[in-house]
């Protein structure tokens, strides 16, 4: 998926990169543990930047489970659109830091994050958006289960 989105254009030029887009905060939650028996919810804060580099923006985010979990991390995404911008399809990928506390034990602290998500554009630059993201360790320790996540987020552009 990461290598398809990182084209200017694919399907047949249908889907275009996206517009430039604004700095945005996104607020988003949902489940960790998709594929386990335990599912803490979980809740994520998210800053991209507008600045890019052919498409291909920095983020930051923050999120929480309820068994205590933390990442924090960052790294880019890339965006595709439809002609109307109507729709969109984003994939990202980056590094961070897991604490465990009492959620999954992951292998490791640094942990690499990688997403995929389509969103739906609203009136003044808003989004809602669904993202299925997987967070491991790569196999840098002998220990990596991974974790998959299912959020859903909302979207708003800063001044």
């Amino acid at each position: 998926m990461l290598a398809v989105c990182f084209t200017d254009r694919w399907f047949f030029g249908y889907l275009s990169s996206a517009a430039v887009r604004q700095n945005e905060i996104v607020y988003s939650g949902g489940v960790g543990g998709l594929f386990d028996s335990e599912r803490p919810p979980v809740i994520a804060l998210e800053y991209r930047f507008a600045k890019n580099w052919h498409g291909v923006q920095p983020w930051l985010s923050l999120s929480w489970a309820t068994d205590g979990a933390i990442f924090a991390g960052g790294g880019a995404l890339y965006t595709i659109s439809t002609p109307d911008e109507a729709w969109a399809v984003t994939a990202g990928c980056g590094p961070g830091y897991y604490e465990r506390h009492q959620g999954a034990d992951l292998g490791s602290n640094l942990e690499f994050c990688t997403f995929a998500e389509v969103s739906r554009n609203l009136p003044w630059h808003h989004r809602v958006m669904v993202r299925i993201m997987h967070i491991s360790n790569g196999g840098l320790t002998q220990r990596n289960p991974g974790n998959e996540l299912l959020l859903l987020g909302y979207s708003m552009p800063l001044p």
